[in-house]
């Protein structure tokens, strides 16, 4: 004979009370998703860029979680395309406009010298319309894939921040 367990007396203020603690627990879930996901990505843009002394680390930085509508959101299109322009033709190797190598550009060196030196030296191009000399680039830039390769890893962010965030 089977048996019967009738819970009374809980009433609506129970239910509002859970219904509320369950979204606050997943509105924690998905802001720590978001911002793994950052920490992610501003990895995957560091390891997949060419080390070069003085790198700024400003297209890294400029990915980051931010509250949206309905959740959370990383990488912010509008704030990409104004602080850090070169993002789209950095992850997928073909600019906005379709271009697959960059412009010519005038300027000069900071050392003076365009000559590649022995080991890589720490010469930079500064691009200026007085420039005396001018770079006419041939080779398209290499598509770096990081924006991909954080969503290969979304399924193991997710894991990790629900096994780590619980009631």
């Amino acid at each position: 004979m089977a048996s019967r367990v009738k819970i009374i007396g809980l009433g609506q203020k129970f239910i509002r009370t859970q219904l509320v603690t369950i979204k606050e627990f997943s509105e924690r879930q998905i802001e720590a998703i978001a911002k793994e996901t950052e920490r992610v990505i501003q990895r995957e843009i560091i390891t997949r860029s060419d080390k070069r002394e003085g790198a700024t680390g400003k297209l890294a930085n400029s990915f980051f979680a931010f509250p949206i509508t309905d959740g959370w959101g990383v990488g912010d299109i509008d704030f990409l395309n104004q602080n850090a322009k070169y993002w789209y033709w950095q992850n997928f190797g073909v600019a906005q406009t379709g271009r697959t190598t960059p412009p010519n550009s005038r300027g000069a060196f900071n050392t003076g010298n365009p000559a590649p030196v022995e080991g890589g030296g720490n010469s930079r191009w500064n691009q200026s319309s007085t420039g005396q000399f001018m770079i006419r680039p041939t080779k398209a830039i290499e598509a770096k894939n990081y924006i991909q390769a954080t969503i290969n890893q979304v399924n193991q962010i997710v894991a990790s921040v629900v096994s780590r965030i619980r009631l």
